[in-house]
């Protein structure tokens, strides 16, 4: 008798950890970034406190991952690197998914004297590790394949 509850325990325990992955899974494909042949998971900022935090903090941004800012309209957008610890790629889309200006290995050293601004209206803003922009080929005009609901 003892022995079916643990086994049926354990069996629960195991779909419960069998369903979060298939979720996570699931979560982390509608969070990629498509842009110029390959694809970044992707966390998504879109709050005026996430906008403001970005990467500040973090101690890097492994290749293969990007940070997407969603801004509410279009304008100039500036990006800082306050308190950043490593340099990063930065990418500006404008509201139809374009890139329309790229600054390539911003350093952490530029903070305070330099907020990073495209010279054209913008809505997005992908933040990659630095050499990315280079190393892909990532060129003005491209288009980017964004998560559904941004």
């Amino acid at each position: 008798m003892l022995r079916r509850w643990v086994l049926r325990i354990l069996i629960a325990v195991l779909a419960v950890v069998g369903l979060t992955i298939l979720y996570m899974n699931m979560s982390a494909e509608q969070s990629v970034i498509r842009l110029h042949g390959h694809r970044y998971s992707t966390q998504i900022m879109q709050t005026p406190e996430e906008l403001q935090q970005g990467l500040s903090g973090t101690k890097s941004l492994p290749q293969g991952n990007a940070m997407l800012f969603v801004f509410p309209s279009d304008d100039k957008w500036g990006i800082w690197m306050k308190d950043m610890n490593y340099p990063i790629d930065i990418v500006w889309l404008d509201n139809k998914r374009l890139v329309v200006y790229m600054v390539k290995n911003a350093k952490p050293s530029s903070y305070p004297d330099t907020t990073f601004r495209p010279d054209k209206n913008t809505r997005y803003v992908i933040e990659l590790p630095s050499g990315t922009i280079e190393q892909t080929d990532i060129q003005i005009g491209d288009p980017a394949g964004l998560p559904s609901g941004v």
